[in-house]
């Protein structure tokens, strides 16, 4: 059985582009012929993933297509193609959060269209679902809430650490270390909740805990630099920018992975590739979160930092969380799902 995956593959390294390639590796573990289209970059070391090109326009074979409400022009365009030539097409969607376009109604209905064309509609969790249906009005017949949780790939696992990772962090007695993919506005505020780290991080006095944030692209300018020269007033606080390699490496070496977004489309990859590979692991209670994860109270900075005291007293004590498995059996569910799409006639 063969599938094309369309998705923005790494480089940059993100949720979306690492849910590519670990959902690759594993159709192709239980013996789909699977491939990679990117929209983003290439890979090193991962094999069956190429660039977006014309050869891709001139296949039927079914498409499994990953998008959230930011990729809505190509959701469109796209569909309206595949629906022409009569290529099935499934789709994930990551996250659908609002945008000023939905407001109009021309915009609502044809992506609406392009939803109710597919073969099957994946969301990461049931507030997508909710989300897909309350601003667009689509709940397609096959509609299937499969996280994007997938377990951490070989690939990630033989990976080195980005060269980027600053040696005093690596030594540090205890080792926070938390991502952002974009920093970006959301309801007047930060939306991956950097700030209210470093907020929290300044109501923890101790001198031998370090923490590194690694970001992706800064969008809004000016929603990072008054959080940038906090940042830079607090000796014990990293930055990376634009990581040259997987998060996964990271997340081994450290003792405790914090996740401050002020809201995401699923419980989050970076947590549950964190308690698979044994960290402790913090997140807002924003979203549902995986089980084992030490919440506090969304954007308040004082019961991040109770969490963070909480975990970094238990790593002293050398104290850790156990190793989880994290939704071992997603990937079959979609092979399922390709198998009853391509199926019907």
């Amino acid at each position: 059985m063969k599938v094309r995956l369309l998705a923005p593959f790494p480089p940059p390294f993100g949720g979306v582009a690492l849910h590519g390639i670990r959902l690759l590796e594993g159709l192709r573990q239980l013996g789909m012929q699977a491939t990679g289209i990117s929209q983003g970059g290439v890979p090193a070391g991962v094999d069956g993933v190429g660039r977006l090109g014309l050869g891709f326009f001139f296949s039927r074979t079914l498409v499994h297509y990953h998008t959230d409400e930011g990729n809505h022009r190509w959701m469109r365009l796209l569909s309206f193609y595949w629906w022409l030539t009569r290529t099935p097409y499934v789709v994930t969607v990551h996250s659908f959060r609002d945008r000023p376009e939905f407001t109009s109604a021309r915009v609502r209905r044809s992506l609406a269209r392009a939803y109710r064309r597919a073969k099957a509609v994946i969301c990461i969790s049931d507030a997508v679902v909710r989300d897909l249906d309350a601003r667009i009005g689509v709940r397609h017949k096959l509609t299937r809430t499969i996280p994007s949780t997938l377990p951490v790939s070989q690939w990630e696992h033989r990976s080195p650490m980005s060269t980027l990772v600053p040696d005093e962090w690596k030594g540090a007695p205890v080792r926070l270390l938390a991502n952002a993919g974009r920093i970006v506005t959301y309801e007047g505020k930060d939306l991956y909740g950097i700030d209210v780290l470093v907020d929290a991080m300044s109501l923890i006095t101790e001198t031998d805990v370090r923490l590194c944030i690694a970001i992706g692209d800064v969008v809004d300018r000016s929603r990072w630099a008054p959080i940038e020269q906090r940042i830079m007033a607090d000796q014990r606080i990293t930055v990376i920018r634009n990581l040259n390699g997987p998060l996964a490496p990271m997340v081994a070496h450290a003792h405790v992975i914090i996740r401050p977004t002020r809201t995401e489309g699923g419980p989050s990859l970076t947590l549950s590739e964190s308690l698979e590979l044994g960290r402790w692991s913090i997140g807002s209670d924003s979203v549902p979160r995986p089980d084992g994860t030490v919440l506090f109270r969304n954007e308040d900075p004082a019961d991040l930092a109770r969490a963070l005291g909480q975990c970094i007293g238990d790593v002293r004590k050398g104290l850790m969380p156990p190793v989880r498995q994290i939704n071992s059996d997603a990937v079959q569910k979609i092979v399922n799902l390709y198998q009853r799409v391509t199926s019907d006639k």
